[in-house]
């Protein structure tokens, strides 16, 4: 999706005063909710959109097609850029996007060559004012794909939300999603349980899990600042119900040659076949481990897999 816009259209926005979408509910209750919103967004220099406004109808819609009627969308927001911090990081970040793309041969009128795309982080209500201003100052993973900042794609919303449970969120639900510019250049491949905390050579700027399909941009400790520009944020409302995906989803519970000679039992040689197939993939290479297992419970149903593991007395191994 293309969010973009250009420098001007975001520095002279960000002298317009912020408005909210009409909700249902009282004057006093929608005006107090109103004031709420227009001190939040004031305080962390950010505009709230408007629906029908480009940026914002490309975004509810993406976000509606990930999360369903499982969230509710609270407000999205434009960064203003109307700090000296703030501005100094657009700046940087459109140097950064024109020198990677002189390094790999672009230049001139084609963008091609940086390659830039958009991806989801959850943020702390806390921090947020701090990320704007002076950017990310930690590592925002749990360390298995190495030292840096993970982000999910623009279209893994759900999966985000679920992986980045924040202590705040179990409170009143409310979640706050930043949705950035990522500068991805040339991506190399990053394998879980690596620790690598920097590029492998000058050749590569980030890394991804998967080449084809990649469920998380890695941005290295080294690079979160420069190729990382915080455009939008996105307040969503999560049900008291909400959690992470369970870990046994997730982790593997057993090998999965065992796993599959498990499921035999239950499920058609076609399917076995399949599966089969699948995490040969993953041997070569050619698939995520977490593509492989999420290919897997889209054959088996999460139901089963509980069935079997259970059936098997394993225990997770993280």
């Amino acid at each position: 999706m293309d969010y973009l816009r250009t420098e001007s259209q975001a520095i002279s926005d960000s002298e317009q005063e912020g408005s909210t979408i009409s909700e249902s509910g009282s004057c006093d209750s929608y005006d107090k909710g109103k004031r709420q919103r227009l001190s939040f967004a004031d305080e962390h220099g950010l505009i709230e959109l408007l629906e029908g406004d480009k940026a914002y109808d490309l975004i509810y819609r993406n976000c509606k097609s990930g999360l369903g009627d499982q969230c509710e969308l609270i407000s999205i927001l434009r960064n203003g850029f109307r700090s000296v911090g703030s501005r100094a990081k657009l700046k940087t970040f459109q140097v950064f996007q024109e020198a990677v793309e002189m390094k790999h041969g672009g230049g001139g009128e084609s963008r091609s060559k940086a390659k830039v795309k958009y991806g989801w982080c959850s943020v702390a209500k806390t921090e947020l004012k701090s990320i704007l201003e002076y950017g990310f100052s930690d590592p925002r993973n749990d360390g298995s794909y190495g030292r840096g900042l993970y982000l999910s794609p623009d279209n893994s919303l759900l999966q985000c939300l679920k992986e980045s449970s924040t202590p705040e969120s179990s409170e009143d639900g409310m979640r706050f999603m930043l949705l950035s510019r990522v500068l991805l250049g040339k991506s190399e491949i990053v394998p879980k349980g690596s620790t690598q905390s920097c590029p492998s050579s000058p050749e590569f700027d980030t890394g991804v899990d998967d080449l084809a399909s990649p469920s998380k941009y890695i941005v290295w400790t080294t690079h979160m600042n420069t190729h990382v520009l915080p455009e939008f944020l996105v307040c969503i409302k999560t049900p008291s119900n909400f959690t992470r995906s369970p870990k046994r989803l997730r982790s593997p519970w057993m090998a999965f040659p065992v796993l599959i000679k498990a499921l035999s039992k239950f499920l058609p040689p076609s399917q076995i076949l399949i599966i089969q197939k699948h995490y040969k993939d993953q041997q070569n290479k050619r698939i995520s481990r977490s593509e492989l297992i999420q290919r897997v419970r889209g054959i088996t149903g999460d139901r089963l897999l509980v069935h079997i593991i259970k059936a098997l007395g394993h225990k997770v191994q993280e």
